[in-house]
């Protein structure tokens, strides 16, 4: 009789045993897929910030280049790192060339490892570059060259004025945050139209100063400094 009492306490023990792991078990694979709810809701809260983030940053810089905000005129093509934001950086872009060259680079960067993807992207490339060639009276290599050419050179050549228009970008690289590309930054870019009056950053008396010593009549730097278009739409990934 003492053997089945002891018996049944061992079995007994060994069931609440059993339950207790069983509701351990439970608890962990609630506690789990509650964490990785709480991980997934805070990449996209900090993705959708990024984004946001960047969108203001190219807004803020575009702003200043219209407004003629700065002494000497960006250098076109050159990345500055943002200190204020970690991972952030951004750079100017000048010219109708530069400026479909560095679209092509964000809608190649969007396309990812999708090779088919790639593929549009490289033909709608080539087939812009053709137009552009055609409507400029290029033949392809030299169309190439000018995408070559350093823009702030030639702005340096010819005397700012308020109706003389360049196209410009401004581009935001900051990181993807994504487990699945590390160390990757995404790229957001907008576009517009600007007076090189103010891309040089001169008031108009100094740019009609400039004209009267290098002896250009051409273009009207007394006018207000403007912009034309509107900011493009936020690409890439």
């Amino acid at each position: 009789m003492g053997r089945e009492r002891d018996a049944a306490r061992s079995s007994e023990r060994g069931m609440l045993l059993m339950e207790a792991l069983v509701a351990m078990m439970i608890v962990a694979m609630v506690t789990i897929s509650y964490i990785g709810i709480r991980s997934t809701a805070l990449i996209d809260a900090t993705r959708a910030r990024n984004w946001r983030l960047a969108r203001e940053i190219a807004e803020e810089k575009l702003s200043a280049l219209q407004a003629g905000a700065h002494e000497l005129p960006p250098e076109s093509g050159l990345e500055v790192p943002l200190d204020k934001y970690e991972g952030f950086s951004f750079k100017v872009v000048l010219g109708e060339s530069a400026v479909a060259q560095a679209e092509g680079d964000v809608a190649e960067e969007a396309a990812g490892d999708d090779t088919q993807a790639q593929d549009r992207v490289e033909w709608a490339r080539d087939r812009d570059n053709f137009r552009r060639a055609n409507e400029r009276g290029l033949s392809a290599q030299e169309y190439d060259d000018q995408l070559l050419e350093d823009v702030n050179d030639r702005l340096a050549e010819t005397p700012p004025s308020a109706e003389d228009f360049e196209e410009c970008a401004v581009l935001v690289y900051f990181p993807k945050f994504d487990p699945e590309f590390e160390g990757q930054k995404s790229i957001l870019l907008i576009k517009s139209r600007v007076s090189t009056l103010a891309i040089s950053g001169m008031t108009p008396e100094q740019a009609t100063s400039l004209q009267q010593a290098t002896g250009d009549p051409s273009g009207d730097p007394g006018a207000q400094a403007g912009t034309g278009g509107q900011p493009q739409a936020p690409q890439g990934r």
